[in-house]
């Protein structure tokens, strides 16, 4: 019998949710205007081209065969060229009484087909934005080299998208899964590859990271942590912060404040709840810390950052 590596537990465990938003035909000139979402989402050009312009004035361009991640949701414009106007995705995917699948948008030029959707999965949503916590570019281009196994993901996907038929919410939740599980392999070869993510890779710090997720109320000390790893305290706190760039318990405090952050932003807790839900002391505890790490207070960030609960 296989034993369950460590990132498995850890995705697991948070229960990552992913979705497809639309596929699309698109010929230039054309342009569309995404506004700010609360989650990470994606962009795969399966065949062609376009410019992409962010709202903090970024501009990339994205080619055949690359996927683009955007971490925080930053609104942004895809186009076929510099200057095109841009539709409003809600107008055209949400009110629009065409299946997205059957739509083909722009006028008569060079064609691009695209794959857009989303992962909600809180350590790359809400991962704070200090020097402290290695927080993510707000945009990620990975390729995906034809043959690969991203590509056979995203190739996938694309046609069980473009083809309903039976079984396809099953099987789409499964290779959405499998391409989550393969974008953080890839942020594993970047050079912004996060502190939890390395971590997660030790052989040392992995059952510590499992430790801090499924014990967060605990009040961990180092000699308890350095126990974990089985390594001295000296050889336990220096191997930490070579991987993480933070010491242990500002390593605890941190992974705290985002899971407040998640939270905060899903469900309609009171902030006393969340503080003991997250192992801190009390409310004053929580807005102290977590406004050290997300730069916004709990009450801020929600107003922010608020999905739609019941």
């Amino acid at each position: 019998m296989h034993s369950v590596d460590p990132l498995s537990l850890f995705i697991s465990h948070l229960a990552p949710q992913c979705e497809v938003f639309s596929h699309v035909q698109l010929r230039a000139p054309w342009g569309i205007e995404e506004n700010k979402q609360d989650n990470c989402s994606f962009s795969f050009v399966k065949e062609g081209s376009c410019i992409v312009e962010l709202a903090t004035g970024n501009t990339v361009q994205l080619n055949s065969g690359q996927l683009m991640l955007l971490p925080y949701g930053t609104a942004h414009k895809i186009m076929s060229d510099h200057g095109v106007h841009c539709q409003n995705s809600r107008e055209l995917f949400v009110e629009s009484a065409t299946s997205a699948a059957a739509m083909v948008i722009g006028g008569q030029g060079n064609p691009c087909y695209m794959m857009c959707g989303c992962f909600v999965f809180s350590p790359i949503q809400y991962w704070g934005g200090t020097q402290m916590s290695s927080s993510l570019p707000e945009v990620i281009i990975i390729d995906a080299p034809q043959h690969g196994k991203l590509d056979t993901i995203l190739s996938w996907i694309y046609e069980e998208n473009k083809t309903p038929s039976a079984g396809r919410y099953l099987a789409q939740k499964g290779l959405l899964e499998l391409l989550l599980v393969e974008v953080l392999r890839s942020l594993d070869r970047t050079s912004f590859n996060p502190s939890w993510l390395q971590a997660l890779h030790d052989r040392f710090l992995a059952p510590v990271m499992l430790a801090i997720q499924e014990q967060l109320q605990k009040d961990w000390s180092l000699e308890e942590l350095a126990s974990i790893a089985a390594l001295s305290k000296s050889s336990f706190s220096t191997r930490f912060k070579q991987v993480t760039g933070i010491s242990p318990l500002n390593f605890v405090r941190q992974w705290r404040c985002l899971v407040a952050a998640r939270l905060l932003a899903s469900t309609n807790l009171p902030l006393k709840k969340v503080a003991s839900e997250c192992g801190f002391q009390s409310p004053d505890v929580l807005i102290r810390n977590f406004r050290q790490f997300h730069n916004l207070t709990p009450i801020q960030f929600r107003k922010v950052h608020r999905l739609d609960t019941p």
